[in-house]
């Protein structure tokens, strides 16, 4: 069985057949399904306009290493959803942005627009923002899902063959993030991840460089470097909530 991404439940292709009345209505709390996830996925595409705002780090996977976004220190709690499950920074992580929506892929076929069907807010009532119209036709809130949808997905395409090219090059190295008490005492220690090793990045040979340059990647690499200093806030809050 195929496990399906985090947060999603039950997702099901929309169409006007099975959806044409439902609707998508505001949560009380609008990031409460996110409040235990410590570790949110980011594209490369948004590191620049994240970098100010959210700790970028790496993660390992079977072949490699993929980018997340770190927003918190304790194992099933996310310190940027505040008690009434409002997002508290500025920046909104993309993949929190198009929930309850994701890209669908079909074999031979081009891919779907789909939906958490368990979703609390996705219902057949009224008070909410119509996906259909009365003729069955999408709706200016649906055309800018199908966008917002679509682009994140050839992002994650194109984070993908970024990846490849810096665990080609050897690029990550692994870091160990600690949060200590009032009295120095380490209270948290997180291993496992990995950052973009900057000693590395510099030896690297000219062709190696250049080709990082050409591909776009050095901006996402320099806004990386520039986020994980951001780690600061995350051991203030965590030190701050345990003294």
């Amino acid at each position: 069985m195929t496990q399906l991404p985090m947060f999603y439940k039950k997702v099901e292709a929309l169409s006007t057949v099975n959806h044409r009345k439902f609707q998508i209505s505001p949560e009380a709390e609008p990031f409460g399904f996110a409040r235990e996830a410590q570790l949110i996925p980011a594209v490369f595409d948004e590191f620049m306009a994240a970098a100010h705002d959210l700790p970028i780090v790496f993660v390992p996977t079977g072949t490699g290493y993929t980018p997340v976004f770190l927003c918190g220190l304790t194992t099933g709690h996310n310190q940027f959803v505040d008690a009434d499950g409002r997002w508290n920074r500025r920046y909104l992580p993309a993949y929190l942005r198009r929930y309850p929506f994701i890209l669908g892929e079909q074999d031979g076929a081009d891919p779907i627009i789909c939906v958490d069907a368990e979703f609390p807010g996705f219902a057949e009532t009224d008070g909410g923002t119509a996906l259909f119209d009365a003729d069955g036709k999408q709706t200016d809130f649906m055309g800018r899902v199908v966008t917002l949808v679509t682009e994140y997905a050839a992002s994650a395409k194109r984070t993908e063959a970024a990846l490849a090219v810096l665990n080609e090059l050897a690029l990550f190295q692994t870091i160990t993030i600690e949060a200590k008490d009032a009295n120095g005492k380490v209270t948290t220690s997180l291993q496992g991840f990995a950052v973009i090793n900057e000693q590395a990045l510099s030896a690297l040979p000219d062709e190696a460089f250049l080709r990082l340059r050409a591909a776009g990647i050095l901006p996402a690499i320099y806004a990386h470097l520039m986020s994980v200093s951001l780690t600061r806030v995350l051991k203030d809050e965590s030190e701050a909530q345990a003294a």
